[in-house]
């Protein structure tokens, strides 16, 4: 057996309070995949979870949390998620180490996004490998309960937040085992786009979070869907308590598509049925945003930001409006449509909670996201700064690969992963513009957007 030394990380076994873990190596990282922090009961909370002793080999990727197939879903991740084992306590996490670090390397932990409903850690198109091997970092994927297992009710049928409470339940874990993996537990960045995004921000505006990370990322949140969600969430509340606690995961399939499908609401929380749930533990009432901001702000510096045509993925599977974009004489209508659908969904509301987190005290950086803006329908849209992360693996010659091979997206990202990791190394962003990828720069109170 190789070295199990906490902070050793030239073999493939490490010891941890958690348990003792041989990973596999992969393109010059180790994988530590499926390691399991947690269990719950059905929409119980999480239960922190500690292996028994022995060596535990961790070699399969993580299950994703219960739900369904979707086009949308299969477009962005190039995946068919039921073809992907699944469970419903997913409390899992996969860690991916450069290999032959010294230890203390800087810690990002990467919060999948997918509306609350789908997707997980380590599906193909989130390869953790090239982030952590070209910059020196460990990157950690978490998985969490999704759709109305972890985001309307608890044990007594009243609202609850059970999927972020496995997130920060995961972040904690991070915290007290990472070292061992050479890790530094002081020094870790959360970073997450879309509902991802959203998560991190519950994670930073949750009761007693404040010393589990270092500085956070926030990519793509839809920040606008998730206010003024009481009435909607109610009635959403009413129809699942109708179900059995113990009933079957189809028959939990059937009435989680039967509550998104009476959805009747007409403003921005229609896009996200599931999700958090503000004043509602762990999280504070809306009108206390502003003081948990005041309180750590200072201490957690942030970058956020959003790409430049964000809602053109939505219509991808609306071919009438596809048409209409490529076609010169109406492109201009679906274009102000594209644009001010992003700008009120998700870059202004990136761009006031930028400005506030500012004001009160916090170092932060907002960034607007433009590559490939000029392709096809599709260009800069949801989810394309994912693929510059992570890479494409998957995606090849589908839409959202914008005509990029696997290659050329994985070359083109390596600036803004370096970016990206240096902040995490550091909480600096020394420059302020990645050529044709986005501009970035430090919020003063009366900051503005340059254009792009």
């Amino acid at each position: 057996m190789e070295s199990t030394d906490a902070g050793d990380v030239s073999g493939t076994t490490v010891q941890c309070p958690a348990g003792t873990f041989k990973g596999l190596r992969e393109g010059g990282a180790v994988q530590f995949l499926g390691i399991r922090y947690a269990t719950s009961e059905r929409f119980g909370a999480p239960v922190p979870y500690r292996y028994p002793e022995g060596v535990h080999e961790m070699a399969t990727p993580c299950p994703l949390a219960i739900q369904e197939s979707s086009r949308l879903g299969m477009q962005m991740s190039g995946v068919d998620v039921d073809a992907i084992p699944q469970e419903e306590s997913c409390q899992y996490l996969s860690v991916t180490v450069p290999e032959g670090s010294a230890g203390k390397l800087p810690v990002m932990i990467w919060i999948h996004g997918g509306s609350f409903e789908s997707l997980g850690c380590d599906l193909m198109s989130f390869d953790r490998v090239p982030l952590a091997t070209e910059c020196g970092v460990i990157v950690v994927g978490i998985g969490y309960r999704l759709g109305v297992l972890g985001f309307l009710r608890d044990r007594e049928g009243k609202l609850c937040n059970n999927g972020i409470l496995d997130i920060i339940e995961a972040v904690r874990w991070v915290k007290e085992n990472i070292s061992a993996f050479g890790g530094d537990a002081d020094n870790i960045t959360l970073f997450g786009e879309s509902a991802g995004g959203e998560a991190i921000r519950c994670v930073m505006l949750a009761e007693g979070t404040e010393d589990l990370y270092r500085r956070a990322i926030i990519q793509s949140a839809p920040l606008t869907v998730m206010t003024g969600r009481g009435p909607m969430e109610q009635k959403m509340l009413e129809e699942l308590n109708r179900m059995p606690i113990d009933a079957s995961i189809d028959e939990v399939k059937r009435v989680q598509a039967s509550i998104a499908s009476h959805v009747t609401e007409k403003g921005p929380p229609k896009y996200m049925k599931f999700g958090p749930r503000y004043g509602v533990y762990p999280l504070p009432d809306e009108s206390a945003i502003p003081d948990r901001i005041r309180s750590i702000a200072k201490d957690h510096d942030l970058i956020i930001g959003s790409t430049e045509r964000e809602v053109a993925v939505f219509i991808s599977l609306r071919k009438a409006i596809v048409a209409m974009d490529r076609f010169v004489l109406t492109r201009w209508l679906i274009e102000r449509v594209i644009r001010k659908k992003s700008l009120s969904m998700f870059t202004e509301p990136c761009e006031g909670f930028a400005r506030k987190y500012a004001e009160l005290g916090g170092k932060v950086y907002l960034y607007r996201f433009f590559w490939m803006k000029d392709y096809d329908y599709i260009g800069a849209c949801h989810t394309s700064d994912v693929q510059l992360l992570f890479g494409s693996k998957g995606l090849q010659g589908m839409d959202i690969s914008m005509g990029k091979t696997e290659a050329e997206t994985l070359e083109e990202g390596r600036p803004m992963r370096r970016m990206w990791a240096e902040f995490a190394r550091s909480g600096e962003v020394p420059e302020t513009e990645l050529e044709g990828i986005l501009r970035i720069g430090r919020v003063k109170l009366r900051y503005t957007v340059p254009n792009v």
